[in-house]
């Protein structure tokens, strides 16, 4: 079983070779939450999570699991639910709608895909351990991964610890598969020995990821 506390959702659209930050679900004083990425709410051409996230306000509140949520949590009286729960390493008894979607209920029909936010924060080391691990100068870093260098430089310092840089930092940090879609759109400005020295790492990263989720 899990180790970590799940304590919200990050919901990307996934597409062919590009996986998009959509925003984000938490449970805050009793209620849903859902809030939109401030760069997916103000895109253009893209498509509303659901009929209650209308693109016209950046945040719905609700008493319940939103429905069109809840539609993605497999029943409780499908025979194979048992097994759907042990495979994600959640206890097939597990009520919490938070848990159950960001896992069970994480794919679906739909090109939306949900992962668990955990309650273990990122600190400005575990920043640079990544940072370095890729290979990568705060500059890289900050090109790739489309930050403004100075304020990398001041999280790594321990200077600044805004709330849209640090989400943005435990995404890349928790999901390899979003920072390699990162590195295919913005890496051709690093040398080849460079970019492959990460894509590698970064795909290590996700497998061993893959096998604790088991």
């Amino acid at each position: 079983m899990r180790h970590l506390k799940i304590i919200g959702v990050d919901v990307f659209l996934e597409k062919r070779i590009t996986r998009t930050l959509v925003g984000r679900l938490e449970k805050i004083k009793g209620k849903y939450v859902f809030t939109y990425d401030k760069n997916y709410f103000k895109a253009k051409h893209v498509i509303p999570l659901g009929p209650e996230f209308p693109l016209t306000q950046q945040q719905a509140i609700s008493e319940r699991l939103f429905s069109s949520l809840a539609d993605r949590i497999p029943s409780t009286k499908n025979p194979a639910y048992p097994e759907y729960c042990l495979a994600m390493g959640i206890d097939p008894k597990e009520q919490d709608p938070i848990i159950l979607l960001s896992t069970i209920g994480s794919r679906g029909p739909s090109s939306f895909i949900f992962y668990p936010i955990y309650e273990r924060k990122i600190s400005p080391e575990d920043v640079i351990k990544f940072r370095e691990s890729l290979g990568l100068t705060t500059r890289e870093f900050a090109d790739v991964f489309e930050f403004s260098q100075s304020g990398l430089n001041a999280f790594e310092r321990n200077r600044s610890q805004g709330n849209e840089m640090v989400k943005r930092l435990e995404i890349l940090l928790n999901f390899p598969e979003v920072a390699l879609d990162f590195l295919l759109i913005n890496g051709g400005h690093l040398a080849h020995e460079k970019w492959a020295l990460s894509t590698n790492r970064l795909k290590k990263n996700l497998v061993n990821r893959d096998s604790r989720q088991l």
